[in-house]
C-alpha cells in the first residue's frame, strides 16, 4: 500500500495501536456507493454541487431531531442543531465564540489531545481537572474554580468527553453530572460536552447528557459521524439554544462557505434516511465489542502484574498505566524498533509530564493478529524494562 493510502499518521507496514479510527473492514463502503448511485441519476443531483444552507443540509438536521428526541427525549427542535464539518471543528468554533486569549478553560487530565492542541492555538488558559474511574473528580473542579475566583476570574467553559472519554475509556456517571452542571450555575460557565462516542456503546443504557441534564441551558453538545460510518465524510453535528446556534450559524466561515460539506452532508443524509446507519451501527457495536474484549484479554495475558488499565464500556481506546520505574518515552523508543506505534500518554495532559507514565491503545482500527502480537511486544518490552531497573 503506497504510504499516501494510509491513513492519517499511520506509517506504512507498522502496527499502529495510536490510531483513532475505523478499521477498514468496518467501513460501509459499498451501502455508500449505493446512496450515491442512487442519488446520480436524479433530478435533483445539482443539490451536491451546489453551496448549501449555513446550518447545514435540511433533510439531515430533520432526521437528527428527530433521532435524538426519539431516543433522548431532548425535546429539541431543527433551531436547536446545525452541521459541522467533524466534531474538532465544532471544538475550534466552539472555543472562538465563547473564549479570548487568556481566558481560562477547564479540561479533564487526561483529555482528548486534539482539543488540548485548539486550545493551546488559541492561546487559552488551560486548567486541568483530575479524573478517576468515574470522570472529572468534582471536588477537584471545585477547588480550582475557588482558587480562580480568588483571582477575579471564571472560566469560559469546561471540555469534556462524558462517554468511553479519549483517552481513557471511562464514562462519568449521572451524579458527577449532575454536580459539575450546578458547578457550571454558581460559576457561569458553558459546558462543551464532545459526545462522540455515544453511539458506539456495548450496554444499553448510559447516563443522560449533560444537555438533558441542564434542559439544554449552557451546555454546547457535539456528534460525529466520523467514528459510525467514515471520517473522510467530514460530517458532524452541534446542538444548543436556539441563539447559540444561529450566532455560530452566521459565522462569516459557514455563511460565505454555504454550510458544512454540503456535498457530504446530503450523501449522509440519503444514507441515514434509507435506514442503512441505524443498521450499520447494530452491527459495528458488535465488532467493537468484540475488538475490546481481544485487547483486554490480550493485556490480561500479556502484561505484567504492575500495569493498569481500563476497562471501557464502549468507544475506542483502552488507557494505561505504567509502573514508576517504566518512562512512556523509552518505552516508545523500543517499540518502534519493533514497528509498534501506540500514543504516549504526554499529549492528553495540559501539562505533558504528567503523562510520563500512561499509554493509549486503540482496538479500533488494527487488524485482529496485529492487535493481539501489538499487545504481546508490548508486554514483553514493559516486562524487559522492570527487569532491567529492579
Amino acid at each position: 500500500m503506497f504510504a499516501s493510502t494510509m491513513p492519517q499518521g499511520v506509517v506504512a507496514g507498522s502496527i499502529p495501536l495510536f490510531a483513532g479510527h475505523p478499521a477498514h473492514d468496518l467501513l460501509p463502503i459499498e451501502a455508500v456507493r449505493a446512496v450515491v448511485d442512487a442519488a446520480w441519476p436524479a433530478p435533483n443531483v445539482t443539490r451536491l454541487f451546489n453551496y448549501g444552507d449555513e446550518r447545514g443540509n435540511p433533510e439531515l438536521i430533520s432526521f437528527l431531531v428527530d433521532r435524538l428526541n426519539r431516543e433522548e427525549k431532548l425535546g429539541i427542535t431543527r433551531e436547536n442543531l446545525m452541521i459541522i464539518g467533524g466534531s474538532t471543528w465544532g471544538v475550534d468554533m466552539a472555543a472562538k465564540q465563547l473564549a479570548k486569549p487568556g481566558d481560562a478553560v477547564l479540561a479533564d487530565a487526561p483529555s482528548y489531545r486534539d482539543a488540548l492542541h485548539i486550545f493551546r492555538d488559541h492561546q487559552l488558559d488551560l486548567f486541568a481537572v483530575p479524573i478517576d474511574a468515574g470522570g472529572a473528580i468534582v471536588e477537584k473542579m471545585a477547588e480550582s474554580l475557588k482558587a480562580l475566583a480568588a483571582q477575579g476570574r471564571s472560566p469560559k467553559f469546561y471540555y469534556v468527553v462524558p462517554n468511553f472519554q479519549n483517552p481513557s475509556g471511562v464514562t462519568m456517571p449521572e451524579a458527577r453530572r449532575r454536580a459539575i452542571i450546578q458547578l457550571a450555575r454558581r460559576y457561569g460557565f458553558v459546558i462543551l460536552e464532545d459526545d462522540v462516542y455515544h453511539d458506539i456503546r456495548f450496554e444499553e443504557e448510559l447516563p443522560p447528557s449533560f444537555f438533558q441534564l441542564a434542559e439544554g441551558k449552557n451546555v454546547l453538545r457535539l456528534g460525529t459521524f466520523s467514528k459510525t460510518l467514515a471520517p473522510g465524510l467530514r460530517i458532524g453535528w452541534l446542538i444548543g439554544s436556539s441563539d447559540r446556534i444561529a450566532s455560530f450559524a452566521g459565522s462569516g466561515k459557514l455563511v460565505m462557505g454555504g454550510g458544512a460539506n454540503p456535498f457530504s452532508a446530503a450523501i449522509v443524509a440519503d444514507f441515514c434516511g434509507s435506514g442503512a446507519w441505524e443498521k450499520h451501527l447494530r452491527w459495528l457495536r458488535g465488532q467493537y465489542r468484540m475488538r475490546r474484549d481481544l485487547a483486554l484479554g490480550a493485556l490480561q495475558v500479556s502484561m505484567p502484574a504492575a500495569v493498569e488499565w481500563t476497562r471501557p464500556d464502549g468507544g475506542y481506546f483502552i488507557w494505561l498505566r505504567l509502573p514508576r520505574s517504566v518512562n512512556v518515552d523509552d518505552l516508545a523508543q523500543l517499540a518502534q524498533a519493533r514497528g509498534i506505534y501506540f500514543a504516549s500518554g504526554r499529549g492528553f495532559f495540559a501539562h505533558p509530564a504528567d503523562g510520563a507514565h500512561h499509554l493509549r491503545l486503540s482496538f479500533s482500527y488494527v487488524p485482529l493478529d496485529d492487535l493481539q502480537y501489538g499487545i504481546k511486544a508490548l508486554g514483553q518490552l514493559i516486562g524487559r524494562m522492570l527487569a532491567e531497573r529492579a
